[in-house]
């Protein structure tokens, strides 16, 4: 029998007092330091922050000071202000960088054919990529409740949503169910975006759940299309999607080239041989006069 080696509520009471005394800890930090797995430390933060003591902080934790903030009702008022991207609901990060998300799906929606199986991710980028296909003769599959509302009422495009478990505030489904009806299915291309992206660590998201699942989709995918606002170029959180050897194409914004940072990342995806589009903004007028995307390699 496998030993025990700690409670998790005296485990639980030693993060508390490891994240008192450090400003903010890293899931990977905490793990190396217990000795645990970090899926372990992940359901100890999640107690945590029910309690109230613990808040999860763009990839990163920290302990809640409750006397500092006036006591839980400010507390509960500050972690609303502070909570991570990840707790962030799907309405809120759907009118973020709303042109450019726009731009980018308006772009990617013109790589879907008649006939294909394609792959939505829950990301709020793809979400835009619904409206542009509501007449093809798709099959889309998806880990998005959203995502699949937005063809309820399309007579040309059919849905496969994937069972498991509903994350309340992406409405995404997750969970080890995936891999079992996943299994079953051969998909042309895959639509995914996330959190972040880097050229050494990829594409990469703040939850562990959401990571997996898409894992998954692009795992059973030909090819994998990466949708991303320049505003995530740079950004890395603490879990892995994908690496540059999963992705074939890459459709940013022209918001990409005007940053050095940003251009000379992309420059590098480009020399691995990743084709990397760039979707441009349109007026109102012109978006009325033709669907056709606006895009530059």
């Amino acid at each position: 029998m496998k030993e025990m080696k700690e409670l998790p509520y005296t485990r639980q009471k030693r993060i508390l007092e490891r994240l008192n005394k450090n400003d903010c800890m890293t899931i990977n930090e905490l793990a190396k330091d217990f000795n645990v797995s970090q899926m372990t430390i992940y359901r100890d933060i999640l107690q945590l922050e029910k309690s109230g003591d613990a808040l999860r902080v763009y990839g990163s934790v920290k302990a809640v000071d409750k006397k500092e903030q006036g006591g839980e009702e400010e507390a509960l008022k500050t972690s609303s202000i502070l909570r991570p991207y990840c707790d962030v609901t799907i309405e809120e990060r759907f009118n973020k960088q709303i042109d450019e998300k726009r731009a980018i799906a308006r772009v990617a929606a013109s790589y879907v054919k008649d006939g294909d199986v394609i792959a939505i991710d829950p990301s709020t980028t793809t979400l835009h990529m619904c409206s542009y296909l509501q007449n093809r003769k798709i099959i889309v599959v998806t880990t998005s409740i959203s995502v699949a509302l937005q063809f309820a009422s399309s007579k040309s495009v059919d849905v496969i949503l994937c069972g498991g478990m509903l994350r309340k505030r992406s409405l995404a489904i997750v969970g080890t169910f995936l891999p079992d009806v996943l299994e079953h299915l051969s998909i042309n291309k895959c639509f995914i975006s996330s959190h972040g992206f880097t050229y050494e660590q990829g594409l990469t998201d703040v939850t562990m759940e959401e990571s997996d699942a898409k894992q998954q989709l692009i795992s059973r995918s030909s090819e994998c299309f990466v949708l991303i606002d320049h505003t995530k170029i740079g950004k890395c959180g603490p879990f892995v999607v994908c690496n540059m050897g999963d992705i074939d194409s890459i459709i940013t914004d022209a918001g990409a080239q005007r940053s050095k940072e940003t251009k000379m990342i992309m420059d590098q995806c480009a020399d691995t041989g990743c084709k990397v589009i760039y979707a441009k903004k349109r007026g109102a007028a012109e978006a009325r006069e033709s669907r056709e995307p606006a895009a530059e390699e």
